[in-house]
């Protein structure tokens, strides 16, 4: 899982145009459990939030489930800027989505990578506090696709 993890970081974190325009994006990585072996629910509910986050939120570039051995599953989102992570937040706290997926999943880790504003830190109290920015490193993909990457 760590190996996903890595390649998922290396393809998303520095995405750079072409002329100097650059995309801030926010990663969330959750590694889940089932709980109480309901993994059948959790696969229906994956698909079904899917739906629904295809549905209301354009900014939000990937998310994606990973369902494992032993109940564990990978949660991987990106999010074009804070605004859209703090609108995925807002549109998930409070609502029978989250209900649902307290229900199905115990988070036991949850990272934040990315430049994350106070706002979005504060969006997400209660869930998690590891916000990692990036340091160093490169994207060669991003660096060569240029302004394409603003238009997913």
């Amino acid at each position: 899982m760590k190996y996903i993890q890595i390649l998922f970081i290396m393809l998303s974190v520095n995405f750079i145009s072409a002329d100097s325009e650059k995309l801030d994006p926010i990663i969330f990585m959750l590694d889940l459990s089932v709980v109480d072996s309901k993994t059948e629910e959790a696969r229906k509910f994956t698909y079904e939030i899917t739906k629904k986050v295809i549905a209301n939120e354009p900014d939000t570039v990937i998310y994606q489930y990973f369902f494992g051995s032993d109940n564990k599953v990978f949660l991987y989102e990106v999010y074009k800027t804070n605004t859209a992570a703090i609108k995925h937040v807002e549109d998930f706290r409070g609502s029978n989505w989250e209900t649902r997926f307290g229900g199905l999943f115990s988070i036991e880790n949850f990272a934040v990578l990315g430049n994350s504003s106070q706002e979005l830190k504060d969006s997400l109290d209660g869930y998690t506090t590891d916000f990692r920015t990036l340091e160093g490193g490169f994207h060669r993909p991003a660096e060569n696709l240029g302004k394409e990457i603003f238009n997913l």
